[in-house]
């Protein structure tokens, strides 16, 4: 027997044992209790499938999302907690043993521009929820102090990406897995507007009463139209710098069928992005793409009245706000500017460091905003930046700003990169568009800090920063 056969696997010691606890725990949970069965499940799954190769596991994560809001587990702050995180958990905890025990420097990391920015930011939401301990619940911050957990794990999987991709082929699967579960998302989406078109029955679990509108598993129109107008951008600019008929009418299909689900969101703010995000490559790269989305968006409204209607309701209350005539904005428009009038007013109150990371609803419940911290839109201000600038202040917004500033760098430099192979020059194109179009619908929407769209944001960073 040689050395190397002697040698003890501590990786494997480790894989193991964590799932014989795991699998136990699940036993147990079979027995006594079924959400912690849940929790134990997905880690032992995690377990099991990061054991084989951390890239299956980001692919794994990438159809959570399927999911969606359809289930969450009952613990963890007034809106539960989704198994995404438990298993985006998972992959954190073992990529950063592993990394341990290999005694690898992050140095490879460096490159990644926008990395440090996370770290300050994260600092810097440490330090708001500190200080929102003198006028809130300890109970409270610490249920907020989750929620920013929950984002660094996220956003780790924007580094995990990067890092375990080590080949084209890999590249590749990360990018096909992005894909197939963008286009089963809209598939769902298309059977929900079937069988269950009416939200109503949801309004007391805090859910928006959405009629007729396709919203997936999301249960939400808007956040499902900035993804899908974040994927089109994508795949868009990927079409422009195809070459085989095959492949570009197969994207073009695909474009085809999520641009159908975004029409059918109803969602403004759905449109706004992908009108941003398209606008950006059309006089980026294709002036035609440009005339052509115009014309295809005009035939759209035609053949979808409803469309037509929100996108009418859209230019009146824009011109109300910016010519201050007679006419009101649209009810939807008016909650929003309500929203953001609150909003401004936390902000004014604790400027430098805000009211604590996601602690929004306590303090909106304290200052009579809201009537219930279980609404699911209670958490924002219907604007991402908003948002973090109520709640981590000046000196949290300003990172959290050259972050996206350095991904959109990132993104520059890799389709101004003659070296890259088309595909991936076309897709720095799309990520720089799609950013700026998911930047767009933040203004309107939560989007930037939901659960379900950082994790294909984060992944489709990672797989840009690849070489």
């Amino acid at each position: 027997m040689n050395a190397q056969s002697k040698k003890f696997d501590y990786a494997s010691y480790l894989y193991w044992t964590a799932a014989a606890i795991v699998a136990v725990g699940v036993g147990y949970g079979i027995a006594a209790n079924a959400v912690w069965m849940v929790v134990l499940l997905t880690a032992l799954v995690m377990i099991l499938i990061i054991r084989k190769k951390m890239l299956w596991g980001i692919m794994a994560v990438l159809f959570l999302p399927l999911i969606g809001e359809l289930y969450r587990l009952p613990f963890g702050g007034d809106n539960g907690t989704l198994i995404s995180d438990v298993a985006i958990a998972v992959i954190v905890a073992v990529w950063g043993i592993e990394k341990i025990r290999q005694k690898k420097p992050l140095l490879r990391i460096k490159k990644l521009g926008f990395v440090k920015y996370i770290w300050i930011f994260c600092a810097v939401a440490v330090c708001s929820l500190l200080f929102g301990l003198s006028f809130l619940k300890p109970a409270e911050v610490g249920v907020s102090s989750l929620y920013l957990v929950r984002f660094l794990e996220y956003a780790m999987l924007g580094i995990i990406t990067f890092d375990t991709i080590q080949t084209s082929k890999e590249r590749q699967q990360i990018f096909n897995a992005i894909i197939i579960s963008s286009i089963l998302i809209a598939i769902a989406g298309f059977i929900q507007l079937i069988i269950y078109p009416d939200l109503g029955n949801l309004q007391e679990y805090g859910w928006d009463p959405h009629q007729n509108r396709l919203v997936s598993t999301w249960l939400d129109p808007n956040f499902i139209g900035g993804f899908l107008s974040y994927v089109i951008a994508i795949l868009t600019a990927i079409t422009l710098y195809t070459k085989s008929i095959v492949k570009k009418t197969g994207l073009l299909l695909i474009i085809a069928t999520l641009a159908v689900a975004l029409f059918l969101t109803y969602s403004r703010s759905g449109y706004l992005a992908a009108a941003a995000a398209l606008g950006v490559i059309g006089i980026l790269k294709s002036r035609k793409l440009l005339i052509g989305s115009i014309i295809i968006f005009i035939i759209g409204l035609n053949f979808l009245p409803r469309a037509q209607q929100r996108v009418d309701d859209l230019v009146n209350s824009a011109e109300s706000l910016i010519f201050n005539t007679d006419q009101s904005p649209d009810p939807t428009a008016q909650l929003r500017i309500i929203s953001w009038n609150q909003t401004w007013q936390l902000i004014w109150q604790r400027p430098l460091l805000g009211s604590g990371y996601n602690t929004l609803k306590y303090v909106k419940f304290d200052q009579g905003f809201v009537a219930d911290t279980a609404v699911h839109s209670a958490s924002g201000s219907d604007s991402s930046l908003l948002t973090i600038l109520a709640t981590t202040g000046i000196l949290g917004l300003i990172p959290f700003v050259l972050m996206y500033w350095n991904i959109l760098k990132l993104s520059w430099k890799n389709w101004r990169n003659k070296k890259l192979p088309k595909q991936w020059q076309g897709y720095g194109l799309g990520i720089f568009a799609g950013t700026i179009g998911l930047l767009v619908h933040s203004v309107f929407v939560n989007s930037l800090l939901f659960a379900q769209m950082l994790i294909f944001f984060w992944v489709s960073v990672g797989l840009l920063a690849t070489d």
